[in-house]
């Protein structure tokens, strides 16, 4: 952008006339993600309105790629990597500008560390029990109880840092970091509560990892029809996860009667189902 336009678009951002401005972002915004650098290195320039204007741009330009990125990336959906990538674009939707690369080093940091507490001949028992103690005792996840419908605990950056969330959440958690152990954690869609599985032992990242009884895996498969009992043994894939968690993203929205983000599911929801 050569100067002279810069000095053009200062002098119209802060000519304080809201219809002048809404045309000029609306301006701005076409140009696309592109030109976000430019338009960083333009608000160097401004102050006052008219930099927050400039500011509402680039939130607006990098909110929309994050919407087409998932989008996209909801179409693609078949792998676990897919699936954490995706959890980062979401985060990028909430918050335009979000680095995943912090976040995934964390999981790299915690899949080494329990990688060193697993014996080599391991069985799945230990390796489960060596999972809930490290991630759930030593790291601290565990299931937010206090405030269950906050939204954040449907973001995976959000439950990393505050080490708590929803049970899909969490078992992603354990999901993701097992992968990079190459260990086969699954989610299985329990009703009305996520849970996790390696080989034949069930259990629960939501209480910090605790191995379920014969007799509770037993209660629950009782609770829904003997016809659809088969169905519930089998791990989700990818996709399911990921429909299971749009849903209770939902839900959350719809508790706080957030009508904005409630459609924004919606959407992914309908996208997944093409």
């Amino acid at each position: 952008m050569k100067t002279s336009q810069q000095q053009a678009l200062v002098s119209l951002l802060q000519d304080g006339d809201a219809t002048t401005v809404g045309l000029v972002k609306g301006k701005l915004i076409e140009g696309g993600h592109a030109r976000v650098p430019e338009y960083q290195e333009l608000m160097t320039l401004l102050t006052g309105p008219a930099k927050e204007s400039m500011r509402e741009v680039i939130h607006e330009i990098e909110a929309s790629k994050a919407l087409g990125d998932i989008s996209r990336g909801l179409a693609k959906l078949r792998t676990l990597s897919q699936l954490e990538e995706l959890c980062w674009d979401f985060a990028r939707a909430e918050q335009p500008g979000f680095n995943g690369g912090p976040y995934k080093r964390q999981l790299d940091i915690w899949a080494n560390e329990l990688g060193k507490l697993i014996k080599p001949n391991a069985t799945s028992l230990e390796k489960v029990k060596c999972m809930a103690r490290y991630l759930g005792s030593e790291v601290g996840l565990s299931g937010n109880s206090h405030d269950y419908y906050h939204p954040r605990n449907g973001h995976l950056p959000w439950v990393m840092e505050f080490r708590s969330g929803l049970p899909i959440t969490l078992t992603l958690i354990y999901m993701l970091v097992g992968m990079r152990l190459h260990i086969p954690v699954e989610g299985i869609g329990a009703p009305g509560h996520f849970l996790a599985r390696l080989d034949n032992v069930i259990f629960d990242p939501y209480y910090k990892g605790r191995i379920l009884t014969d007799g509770e895996w037993e209660l629950i498969a009782s609770e829904i029809p003997e016809r659809q009992r088969p169905y519930l043994a089998k791990a989700c894939t990818p996709l399911q996860t990921m429909h299971r968690l749009l849903i209770n993203l939902r839900n959350c929205y719809v508790k706080r009667d957030d009508t904005e983000h409630r459609h924004m599911m919606d959407h992914y929801l309908a996208v997944l189902q093409r």
